[in-house]
C-alpha cells in the first residue's frame, strides 16, 4: 500500500475533526504499515510471507495436547466439576458406541419416512381419512375389471383409427 510520492497529506487539524475519524485511522494504519515494511524489509523473505497462511492459531493448548478436561476434581472436593467430567466422559463414550448404518437400512428407513410424509390426508382426530392399504376382494376385482375394460377400449380405438390421408403437392403452374 505505497502512497504516491506526489500525493499531499491531509492536515492534522482536518483529521482531528469528528467526521474524519475513519480517515484518520486509515492514514495512521497505512503509515504504521509503511514503517513496519521499511523496518523488516531485509529480514522477512517472500517465502515467510507465503508460509504465514499455513499457520493455525489455537486459543488453548488443550486441543493440541489432547488433554482430557480443563479442570479436574476428585474425591468429592468439587462436585460441580466432577459432574462436568462425568458428562464429558459419557459424551465421549457415546461417540465411540455409535453404530454405523449400512446403505440398505438407511434407504429403507428414508423411504418409509418419505411415504409417511406424503401419506393421505388426515381428519381432525389425526386418523387417516382413507386407508389405501386395506383392499378387499371387491376392490381388487373392480380394479382388474377396470384395467381390462381400458385395455379393450384402447385396442378398439387403435383399430378404428383412420389413416391420415397423404396430401399431394398442388401442381405448379
Amino acid at each position: 500500500m505505497d502512497r504516491r510520492p506526489g500525493k499531499k497529506k491531509l492536515s492534522k487539524n482536518l483529521l482531528e475533526m469528528k467526521f474524519m475519524k475513519r480517515t484518520k485511522e486509515k492514514t495512521e494504519k497505512m503509515e504504521e504499515e509503511e514503517v513496519r515494511a521499511r523496518m523488516f524489509e531485509g529480514e522477512v523473505s517472500g517465502a515467510m510471507r507465503d508460509g504465514a497462511s499455513r499457520i493455525v492459531l489455537e486459543p488453548s493448548y488443550v486441543n493440541i495436547e489432547n488433554l482430557r478436561f480443563g479442570r479436574m476434581a476428585f474425591g468429592g472436593m468439587n462436585s460441580e466439576i466432577e459432574s462436568l467430567m462425568k458428562e464429558q466422559a459419557a459424551a465421549e463414550d457415546n461417540k465411540d458406541n455409535e453404530m454405523d448404518v449400512n446403505d440398505v437400512e438407511m434407504a429403507n428407513r428414508l423411504s418409509k419416512q418419505i411415504a409417511k410424509k406424503f401419506a393421505t390426508k388426515r381428519d381432525n382426530s389425526g386418523k387417516p381419512a382413507i386407508n389405501k392399504n386395506q383392499h378387499t376382494n371387491e376392490t381388487s376385482n373392480l380394479l382388474a375389471n377396470t384395467s381390462n375394460f381400458l385395455a379393450q377400449v384402447r385396442a378398439e380405438t387403435d383399430q378404428n383409427k383412420k389413416p391420415k390421408p397423404n396430401f399431394l403437392k398442388p401442381p405448379s403452374d
